[in-house]
């Protein structure tokens, strides 16, 4: 029975689905913390997620002092972070040292028999099983992500380790990148220099991802179903994207002094629009929200920047269903007429204090914390998303009634070349 059982666990624990779920956890994690405002925001979003998706009580990250010679604690989830907060640890004496030292993820089942290092008392472990993960950049180590204590006090797998060994690899960059902006001895090119070092780092775990969803999608690791294909299929496009992304974030870090603008190709807005929704099911039933379309079963073309239209459409949506309430729903439409395009989002969530109509789009605004929870985000989406629409030479316009809803409207010219 005991070997059946182990067999079983081996084959979920390896599935082409459990595989999937790992990639997409990465990558959710990874275009979240790329949003953050600040290093301590970035951090805290790092640690909220690992939490949820790994399914562990315990999570601290810690970063390498100046002086190279200590860890220092910059954030914990599942301890007093008062008393935890600035606690450092030595790079000679502990396992986040040891770690730190050898560059190499760590995988514990049983601090009692392994010989590298005796047994720590007084912890918070349901059992004597940890993972220890190096944030690395290139071949230079930055800290240290440390979790504990799965909420089934089930022993950490290899699985497991792979998860948390990904999400450090995308996120080592966000990182370091909130903390050079938070020095500011640092001079113009020296940041010019990290920054195109990062971008170049970030896209080898993304083309790591990539192969890997492709082998999938091919069924190497075994057949897909259609709906499994298809979320596969998504996956690979918004990678595909990111990538692009930073490519444009390395062209403009070589022009620093260049304006940001949009490309101008001829594309299918309605198809989309329509993959954008497909994409965002998952989230909507997630957050038990209907996601309603009405877009014409037809290619509707205009000049622009796909991609950032992409990014104008997934932010509103997203929005929508994160501000929204449990079984609402978010209507999303989309017209045209000779010269215009008419996209609009409806949802039914908290809507909007009426004081702060005008500052939505402002950077950093954000919807009061009482009303909002514990709803991630920076308060850049709408600014990204108003300044994309004056590159189109469109209009955004905004209506709301507090705990009834609110609807953006988007008004873009087909044709952007004049």
């Amino acid at each position: 029975m005991n070997r059946l059982v182990a067999n079983i666990r081996s084959r979920f624990l390896n599935s082409p689905i459990r595989r999937l779920y790992k990639l997409k956890a990465s990558y959710s994690i990874a275009a979240e913390i790329l949003s953050a405002i600040d290093l301590q925001d970035c951090l805290k979003i790092l640690v909220s997620r690992i939490a949820s998706y790994m399914s562990v009580e315990i999570v601290s990250v810690m970063l390498i002092d100046d002086n190279k010679r200590r860890l220092i604690i910059k954030i914990t989830k599942g301890l007093d972070y008062e008393v935890a907060r600035d606690t450092g640890a030595g790079m000679e004496d502990s396992i986040a040292g040891w770690v730190a030292k050898t560059g190499e993820p760590l995988l514990i089942r049983d601090l009692d028999r392994d010989a590298r290092f005796a047994k720590r008392s007084g912890g918070r472990y349901y059992n004597n099983s940890l993972l220890s993960v190096p944030l690395k950049l290139r071949n230079r180590i930055i800290g240290v992500i440390n979790v504990n204590n799965k909420t089934s006090k089930d022993v950490f797998r290899e699985y497991d380790l792979n998860l948390l060994k990904t999400v450090s690899d995308l996120s080592a960059v966000s990182i370091e990148v909130m903390r050079l902006e938070e020095r500011a001895d640092k001079s113009d090119k020296e940041h010019r220099e990290l920054i195109s070092d990062m971008t170049h780092d970030l896209k080898t775990p993304l083309a790591t991802i990539k192969e890997a969803l492709l082998l999938m999608f091919e069924g190497a690791g075994g057949a897909l179903s259609e709906k499994h294909r298809k979320y596969v299929g998504i996956s690979m496009q918004n990678v595909d994207r990111m990538v692009r992304m930073i490519d444009e974030m390395m062209l403009s870090n070589k022009a620093p002094g260049a304006k940001r603008g949009a490309k101008r190709n001829l594309f299918d807005v309605a198809g989309t629009a329509r993959a954008i929704l497909n994409s965002l099911d998952i989230l909507a039933k997630k957050h038990s929200i209907v996601l309603k379309r009405v877009i014409p079963d037809k290619e509707i073309r205009i000049w622009g920047d796909p991609d950032k239209m992409n990014e104008v459409i997934s932010n509103l949506v997203e929005n929508a269903i994160k501000y929204n309430k449990p079984q609402g729903s978010v209507d999303v439409a989309l017209e045209e007429d000779a010269k215009s395009v008419t996209i609009s989002v409806r949802d039914t969530g908290m809507g909007i204090p009426k004081d702060d109509i005008g500052m939505v789009f402002d950077r950093y605004y954000r919807l009061n914390r009482d009303a909002s929870g514990d709803i991630p985000g920076s308060g850049l989406g709408l600014a990204i998303v108003k300044e994309i629409i004056d590159m189109h030479k469109g209009n955004i316009s905004v209506e709301s009634e507090q705990d009834r809803g609110t609807k953006f409207t988007v008004t873009l010219p087909k044709d952007l070349r004049s």
